[in-house]
């Protein structure tokens, strides 16, 4: 089971300070772009650098609202260049400023796949959606899934999910967010669901044989979430 770490990066200081130890730990990370529809370091190059520097495996992801065809197309060739393991082509949340661009998450998947080879690309499924409608996102054909909205209330989807992507050679890696004191208020106000610290081992030994990965985020609390997910999971 692969162990990514979600490393949002707000500054260059908040992410040397934590490559090493990830290094350390043989984790992946995960690099989103402007989370929340907040600036932030550009996925791409922060991931360049990681990989570069510190040699870390990264993923990415790729906001459609922010850009157009041509930028995304460029993200991509720059995360295949680098030698990035996946990115993660999403809409994403509204910006807090600026102007909307329509795009639509599965044409973009198509539209690179036939233009970019030698890259995994992605899409994000949100498990309140019935398997029905995530299955026919499945038969995009990405390389892998990053899905959302995983819970104690969504276990039993997630497994059917997972194996109709085996089944098609699609990868799965949920997002695992843990609540400690700092994070448990921001799931919370955006009404994602969450486990307690005291779940993440039993959490962990179920994902294991089920899904291909994780993605551990508790993005207050990072330090704590990396030294947990060592101590309980790898």
């Amino acid at each position: 089971m692969e162990f990514i770490i979600e490393l949002p990066a707000f500054s260059r200081k908040t992410i040397d300070k934590l490559a090493e130890k990830l290094k350390e730990r043989s984790f992946d990370v995960f690099v989103p772009e402007n989370p929340a529809g907040r600036p932030a370091l550009l996925a791409a190059v922060t991931g360049a650098y990681l990989r570069t520097r510190y040699g870390l495996g990264v993923y990415v992801s790729l906001r459609l609202l922010d850009v157009n065809l041509l930028h995304a197309y460029s993200a991509v060739v720059t995360a295949r260049e680098f030698g990035i393991k996946g990115v993660t082509i999403l809409k994403g949340d509204k910006p807090v400023f600026g102007e909307n661009l329509k795009a639509d998450s599965e044409e973009t998947l198509t539209f690179l796949k036939s233009k970019i080879e030698g890259v995994n690309l992605g899409l994000v499924v949100s498990l309140r959606y019935p398997v029905e409608e995530i299955s026919r996102r499945l038969m995009k054909r990405p390389d892998y899934i990053m899905v959302i909205h995983y819970g104690s209330k969504t276990a039993d989807k997630l497994e059917q999910v997972a194996q109709i992507a085996r089944r098609i050679g699609v990868k799965v890696y949920p997002f695992v967010l843990i609540g400690y004191e700092k994070s448990r208020e921001v799931f919370t106000q955006l009404n994602q669901p969450f486990i307690e610290p005291l779940e993440l081992k039993e959490k962990c030994a179920w994902l294991s044989s089920r899904v291909d990965g994780a993605v551990f985020s508790s993005p207050l609390d990072l330090q704590r979430a990396i030294d947990d997910v060592y101590k309980h999971c790898s």
